[in-house]
Order: structure tokens, then C-alpha cells, then sequence
């Protein structure tokens, strides 16, 4: 019989950072937290007796009692905007499963029901883009209207966010997309976390991964790790004929898979960190519920579009993947407003050549991500092995053989408590058959 364990840390917080003050806890009642990189924010809830017990750690013995003589309560320790770490796993091995921020404390007689957001909850206080000098300083009476916007040129997720997050001095790493996403407007009032919202529109997916060392920004538009062969096989089982879409951009776009095959490749690896990444289960062994469906790839009867807008043509450069004959479902709109169209016949015709290549590739990641091959549902298993959402799970010892495989975690549902220690963990694409 293993012996489940808990470590909780609560750190006292200086404007949303971390100070090295903290109080550890080493019991908790119930733990449940859910997590997936389609949610931008990953949530924890605890239920903690209401009484601190005197061998906490950080727990002054002076203020056990305060001045008139009251008990100290969770109230005291566990308080909003605090940060807190979530280690749990079995005879005394720790994972970190949670760290994120107190959003909520309530109390009944006997126990506290905290609620918690991962990091993410920091992103949501700050501003995306600076605005303590848009006003025009010689305009004091403020004659002139502040536009509510302002335009982001060649717009890259990882020098954007890196830039900001450094200049706000939070203490999180960041694992960001490097590719240009043409001009994007972004609201003076909105929020980091609201532009994240609006990037996962163009097919961008925002999350905390979790790592031993700390949580890692994630910003990505391959959430489920889509290799370049992948790609290649996609974009030709799907590829729509157009005057743009002949056997030269077919060539272009295997040099521009080959070109970012090592860019996925790194960014795989970088944001694998201690973590093995894989995990094995097997049915009827470790397998305690099974509730999978089996799905296979469809693009029938759909098409996915992209069009890229240039400074000197209202006319953009556009290409389609799916079915010919389908519905449009979704639509994904580039601006450049810095750089011209060639005028000559032949410089613009290589031009938008390269130029449509490169759009198979962003609809590609785009358009696998909602039609994979895989599962729908989810099984439930022990605390162990962990397993984070991007995860790779491989499954074996399965009656239907479909079952059997390498798949991709899409959501993980953790409980830690009175009924043991349990993941429900949601799976999604196949990556591999065994």
C-alpha cells in the first residue's frame, strides 16, 4: 500500500512576485486541479482544515495567539493574491502539480475551501503595451483623444512577450512562438492575458507548462507537436489546386518543411525540462476507467483559408486546404503593412509563390489541430506516472487494437484526498501505432 503525501507552499507576494517568505504545509483534506493547454488558465481547489496545526512550517509559535488571546486560523496564511506551490505524489517522492496564485479563501466551522489560477492570474493584472506616454505632453488639456489602440508592426509572440515580461520584472520563463504575424492591433486597456485570447483566434495557444524548476510561458502554434513529415502528409492529402497552387509551390513548401523541422524539433525539446514527457499505461493493469472513443482524421466537406494582405494591394495572396468542394470554416487574415508586392511580372509571380508556401504551412498547423486522428474522451488512473497536458501517453494491452498507440494529452484532471490519488487524464491525437 503506497502512503499518499502533500506539500503545500504559500509565499507571502510584493505586487504579484514571490518574496522568499513562506508557510508549508504538509496536509490537506481534498486537492483538485484542472489543467489543459486549451484553457488559459489552469485552476486549483483545496480543501484544508481551518485549524494550522503548530508543526508548520514558517509558522511562528509567538503568533499562535494573537494579542487578545484568538487562535491563529488558515485565514491567516492562506491569503488573496498569495502564491502557492501544489507538490503531491506517493512515499515521499513530490511532483510539483500546481503553482499559481490564491483567488478566493470561504470557511465553513471545521474547513477552508481555497481557490486558486495558475500564473496566468498575473497576466490578467498587467497591460500588454505601455501607456504612460501616449498622451502628447504639449496637449495638457487633453484637447486631443488618446487612440484606444495601438498597431504592433510584424507582430512575433516571443519578442513581444519577452520584451514586456521582462520590462513588468516577473520572475517566469518564457517558451514563445518565433514567427511574424504581420500587423496586429492591441487594445491600450487590454490585458496580457486578453491578448493571449486574441492570438489563440490565429491559432496560437497560450499556457503554463509545468516544469520541476517552475512554471514555463508556453506560447505555440503547435500545442500538439506536429512534426514536419506530419505537416507534409497533411498539406497533400489536402492540397486545393489554385493558380498559385501548382508543382513549384509543392517544392517550396517540402524545402520550407525541411527548413522547419529543426524549429519544432527545438521547441520541443526546450520546453521538455526534467520531465520525461511520456508516460506508459496498460489496460487492465493501470488503467482503472476507460471511456476513449476512437476518431479518425476528417477534412471532408471543409476547407480551412488563409489571405496575407501587402501595403500596395487590397487584393491578398490567399491559399486553401481541405475539401475543394466544402464549407469555409475558418478564415485566418495576415496584414504587412511595411512591405510591397514586386511590380515586375516575373519578381511578383516568385514572390507570391514563396509567399503561398509558406500560408500552406500556417494552415496546416492550424487545420490539423481540429482534425486529428485519435481519441475523444478520457481514462482514469492512479497519481502516477504524472502527466501534464502536451504529454505523450502510450497505451498498450488493449482488446481493440485501435486503442493501442502513442497519443497526445490534451487535459488532465488531477484529485488528491480522502479517495486516494487520481488523474482523469484526456487524450487527442495519435502521434505513433504500436
Amino acid at each position: 500500500m503506497f502512503k499518499l503525501n502533500a506539500r503545500i507552499k504559500v509565499y507571502e507576494t510584493i505586487k504579484l512576485i514571490p518574496t522568499p517568505k513562506y508557510y508549508e504545509f504538509t496536509y490537506v483534506k481534498n486537492v483538485d486541479i484542472n489543467s489543459s493547454y486549451k484553457s488559459l488558465t489552469d485552476t486549483a481547489t483545496l480543501v484544508m482544515p481551518k485549524k494550522v496545526y503548530t508543526d508548520t512550517k514558517g509558522f511562528d509559535q509567538s503568533l499562535f495567539a494573537n494579542a487578545s488571546g484568538d487562535e491563529k486560523t488558515i485565514h491567516d496564511f492562506f491569503k488573496l493574491e498569495n502564491y502557492i506551490e501544489i507538490f503531491l505524489g506517493y512515499d515521499g517522492d513530490y511532483k510539483p502539480a500546481f503553482r499559481g496564485y490564491i483567488t478566493g479563501v470561504q470557511s465553513d466551522i471545521t474547513t477552508a475551501t481555497i481557490s486558486c489560477e495558475d500564473t496566468m492570474y498575473a497576466f490578467k493584472k498587467v497591460k500588454a503595451v505601455k501607456d504612460d506616454d501616449v498622451q502628447n505632453k504639449n496637449d495638457v488639456l487633453n484637447l486631443v483623444a488618446t487612440n484606444p489602440t495601438t498597431n504592433v508592426e510584424n507582430f512575433n509572440p516571443k519578442t513581444f512577450f519577452e520584451k514586456r515580461i521582462k520590462e513588468l520584472k516577473l520572475p517566469f520563463k518564457v517558451n514563445a512562438l518565433d514567427e511574424e504575424l504581420g500587423n496586429v492591433l492591441v487594445n491600450r486597456n487590454q490585458s496580457l492575458a486578453q491578448v493571449f485570447e486574441v492570438l489563440k483566434d490565429k491559432g496560437i495557444y497560450t499556457y503554463f507548462k509545468t516544469e520541476e524548476t517552475g512554471p514555463v510561458l508556453t506560447i505555440t502554434n503547435n500545442p500538439q507537436q506536429h512534426t514536419a513529415t506530419e505537416l507534409g502528409g497533411f498539406i497533400t492529402r489536402n492540397f486545393i489546386k489554385s493558380p498559385l497552387a501548382g508543382t513549384l509551390v509543392k517544392k517550396l513548401i517540402n524545402l520550407g518543411l525541411n527548413l522547419l523541422s529543426s524549429q519544432l524539433d527545438k521547441a520541443g525539446k526546450s520546453i521538455s525540462g526534467s520531465f520525461s514527457g511520456k508516460a506508459r499505461f496498460r489496460f487492465r493493469y493501470n488503467i482503472i476507467e476507460d471511456k476513449l472513443v476512437v476518431v479518425n482524421e476528417s477534412t471532408k466537406n471543409t476547407r480551412t483559408r488563409v489571405e496575407k494582405y501587402f501595403k500596395n494591394s487590397n487584393t491578398p495572396i490567399y491559399i486553401e486546404l481541405g475539401d475543394p468542394n466544402g464549407q469555409l470554416t475558418k478564415t485566418h487574415v495576415l496584414h504587412n503593412d511595411t512591405d510591397d508586392l514586386p511590380n515586375d511580372p516575373t519578381a511578383f509571380k516568385k514572390a507570391t509563390t514563396e509567399i503561398a508556401s509558406e500560408l500552406y504551412q500556417y494552415a496546416a498547423l492550424r487545420a490539423m489541430e481540429s482534425k486529428p486522428s485519435g481519441f475523444e474522451g478520457s481514462f482514469l488512473t492512479f497519481g502516477e506516472p504524472f502527466v501534464r497536458p502536451t504529454d505523450k501517453v502510450i497505451l498498450e494491452n488493449a482488446k481493440d487494437k485501435e486503442k493501442n498507440g502513442t497519443f497526445q494529452v490534451e487535459k488532465v484532471e488531477r484529485s488528491f484526498g480522502e479517495n486516494g490519488y487520481r488523474q482523469r487524464i484526456f487524450i487527442g491525437r495519435r502521434v505513433e501505432a504500436i
